[in-house]
């Protein structure tokens, strides 16, 4: 059933070299799900999206439509209005993780945040996951103008180091 529908989520895609703005359009309720679901693709597509470098400054683009390539991409935000998603009833579907705040190098970013660890679970095994992307939530980018915290999918293997804050998690 979930096949038919359709949702539409804003984003940010951190780039190398840029930072793109857009909606995904998807079958999936959750961007990690989307991502997941479709990580074999190796590209996503941004409509209604705009482009600036990285100091900020808008570039100008004659189309409003960007294919990514998520092997280049440092960070995507989740630009979703909080609680949008509904889980109403699907609870039982979930694992129950613990939660933890890290600290993460991405590219030029240092983004500090909460992961979810299966019970007894380390900090190394988020790394060995299948996924491609690891979800931060309640994450700010340090040394940035501020934002309010927010969802952040990372790239693996844009990680240069990641390590606990300060609860007593196990990084080994």
């Amino acid at each position: 059933m979930e096949q038919s529908l359709s949702y539409t989520m804003p984003m940010e895609v951190h780039l190398p070299a840029a930072l793109v703005r857009g909606v995904l359009e998807t079958n999936q309720d959750r961007l990690s799900s989307h991502l997941l679901v479709r990580q074999d693709d190796q590209v996503f597509s941004l409509r209604d999206a705009t482009v600036e470098d990285l100091t900020g400054k808008p570039i100008a683009s004659r189309t409003n439509d960007y294919v990514v390539y998520m092997r280049e991409v440092f960070l995507i935000a989740d630009l979703s209005p909080a609680g949008q998603s509904q889980r109403s009833g699907l609870e039982g579907l979930y694992r129950k993780k613990n939660i933890s705040k890290v600290l993460i190098s991405v590219g030029t970013y240092l983004i500090q945040g909460d992961v979810y660890l299966l019970p007894g679970g380390a900090l190394y095994d988020l790394l060995l996951e299948k996924n491609q992307f690891i979800p931060l939530t309640n994450a700010t980018i340090l040394g940035r103008p501020a934002a309010p915290p927010r969802t952040y999918l990372i790239n693996r293997q844009k990680i240069g180091f990641m390590t606990a804050i300060g609860d007593g998690l196990v990084e080994f």
